[in-house]
């Protein structure tokens, strides 16, 4: 077995551990005796994603009014949007990125992009990413200062409330804190960069400073450097093409937000209202 067969085992073995039994009939067509040997061999799950096909039968799954998919899990639904644009991007010579609120300009580094999205360990940590943000978590923790102690609320896109969590857990579970710090980076500057700049842009720099940010450029820029400088304290949590080059994983869940969340012919995407 070479080395591409087992990193594609290793990760299909992931991606096993989130597909559920309809998931993977959804994948096999509807034949319900092909869902065992899926189940036995996840990594010709990827096989199946890469089929163009198989894949857009995924993304037409559509959600009832409580915003569930009916028949398939929402990983399954973000693997498929990861792996069709990953597709799109092979022998493209430039990709669209954006420049401003509602301007794109073709970048000459089609080659460059597509390598890192078709390596398996980076569409699997995207599709993790993305589904991990299907529903938000938040809490309170209790701080203590010079008034006494104070509860603070906190939830997952908040990235400066989710940095104050590093100052109550322990040292063993702080990587899990960075990590999620480091993919509220990716997920806001690639996916929601406007919300970013209300958020982060003009007196907002301040809050990303404090996290390790530099004081001036893009917000899109500044969220890279902090999630690349978040990933490199969770070890190989993170896949090294990830953490070293942040930029190509924002830029590709920038692709992957235009193509299938926020499309924009006007037929809605996965995350708009009434899907």
């Amino acid at each position: 077995m070479d080395v591409g067969q087992d990193a594609a085992q290793v990760v299909g073995r992931r991606y096993g551990e989130h597909l559920t039994d309809r998931d993977l009939l959804a994948l096999a067509g509807g034949e319900p005796d092909r869902v065992a040997p899926l189940r036995r061999r996840p990594e010709l799950v990827l096989e199946l994603l890469d089929r163009p096909d198989v894949a857009d039968a995924v993304l037409a799954a559509r959600r009832d009014d409580d915003g569930r998919f009916h028949h398939v899990s929402p990983f399954l639904v973000f693997a498929a949007a990861v792996h069709r644009t990953s597709r799109a991007l092979v022998g493209r010579l430039h990709a669209p990125d954006r420049t401003a609120p509602r301007t794109r300009v073709p970048i000459f580094d089609g080659p460059q992009l597509a390598a890192f999205a078709t390596d398996p360990a980076h569409r699997l940590h995207l599709a993790e990413l993305l589904a991990s943000y299907a529903r938000l978590t938040s809490g309170v923790v209790w701080r203590r200062d010079e008034r006494g102690r104070h509860r603070q609320r906190w939830d997952e896109l908040d990235l400066p409330a989710l940095a104050v969590l590093l100052e109550s857990v322990p040292a063993d579970e702080q990587p899990g804190v960075w990590r999620r710090i480091g993919d509220g980076a990716l997920f806001l500057a690639g996916v929601f960069p406007e919300y970013a700049e209300r958020t982060f842009g003009g007196t907002g720099l301040v809050r990303l400073t404090r996290l390790g940010a530099s004081r001036e450029g893009p917000v899109t820029e500044l969220l890279e450097q902090l999630a690349g400088r978040a990933y490199a304290r969770v070890g190989d949590a993170v896949p090294p093409g990830v953490a070293e080059s942040p930029h190509h994983a924002r830029r590709f869940l920038a692709l992957v937000a235009e193509r299938h969340l926020f499309p924009s012919s006007g037929s809605g995407g996965l995350l708009s209202a009434g899907r």
